[in-house]
């Protein structure tokens, strides 16, 4: 996150860094709708911590932190430490914040998620051989985001607020990637979850890894080929090629509200 924060400041980017102080994996796009204790950096005034969700973090940081009588214009949600491909977008805090600019903000402000994998996934994530793959995947992201921000913003002015972008990092040197492609999200999640009994009646889950089926032209696919992935996603959640008429018949006369019964009068 930092390294991307530095990477887009470098690029000349305006960035208010606004983030969980604890880990969110798996978070999705919960909303926190208590109060939220927020922590400035001491030393930096646009890197501030909160005590609730990455979704919050967006909407917060929109609508009370971000400089007065401003609004941006994309929200930069990353990089998250593994990939977000799959299904396993779904669950996906840094997924979720992104797409919490384009549902929970008025107008809606589009978005990228950024997600890369470790060159060595046997060390931990902030040894010296990572940081300096993070370091490199956000100068590209860097490059990703002017190479895209057409398709945001034209003359000044935000356009596809709904849409947010997936981005997904092999666990490769930046220098050897094979390219960039734009591919639809596989259908796998590469988990399997089961809960077993824990003590005092609890229940634990455990996860085990799966190989789950990539298509050579989905997110998966091209990332098990050394490629960036760029998954479109909307945040216009309804299904506009549902089969509308099917359903109706389906429901027929169920779509009108019973009558209701009629009951016995008071003797």
């Amino acid at each position: 996150m930092r390294a991307l924060q530095r990477q887009l400041v470098a690029a000349g980017h305006r960035v208010l860094l606004v983030a969980p102080e604890h880990n969110a994996s798996g978070s999705s796009m919960r909303f926190d709708w208590g109060a939220t204790s927020v922590t400035r950096d001491e030393g930096d005034d646009a890197a501030i911590g909160i005590t609730g969700s990455p979704a919050t973090a967006v909407v917060l940081g929109t609508t009370a932190l971000y400089p007065a009588g401003r609004r941006p214009d994309l929200v930069v949600s990353g990089i998250n430490h593994g990939p977000n491909d799959g299904s396993l977008l779904a669950m996906s805090g840094t997924v979720g914040a992104a797409v919490a600019g384009t549902l929970l903000l008025d107008p809606p402000v589009p978005g990228i998620a950024v997600s890369a994998a470790r060159l060595d996934a046997a060390v931990p994530f902030d040894a010296p051989a990572n940081r300096e793959h993070l370091d490199a995947v956000a100068t590209h992201v860097a490059w990703l985001l002017s190479a895209t921000r057409g398709s945001f913003c034209d003359e000044g002015r935000v356009v596809r607020g709904r849409t947010v972008l997936n981005v997904n990092y092999p666990g490769r040197p930046v220098a050897e990637l094979a390219g960039v492609k734009v591919v639809q999200a596989g259908r796998g999640a590469g988990l399997r979850i089961r809960f077993e009994p824990g003590p005092g009646g609890t229940y634990v889950p455990r996860v085990e890894s799966t190989t789950a089926p990539s298509a050579a032209d989905d997110d998966g696919g091209a990332l098990a080929r050394g490629y960036v992935t760029v998954t479109p996603l909307s945040g216009d959640l309804e299904d506009r090629e549902a089969p509308r008429s099917e359903l109706e018949r389906r429901l027929g006369p169920r779509m009108a509200p019973p009558a209701p019964a009629r009951g016995r009068a008071a003797e």
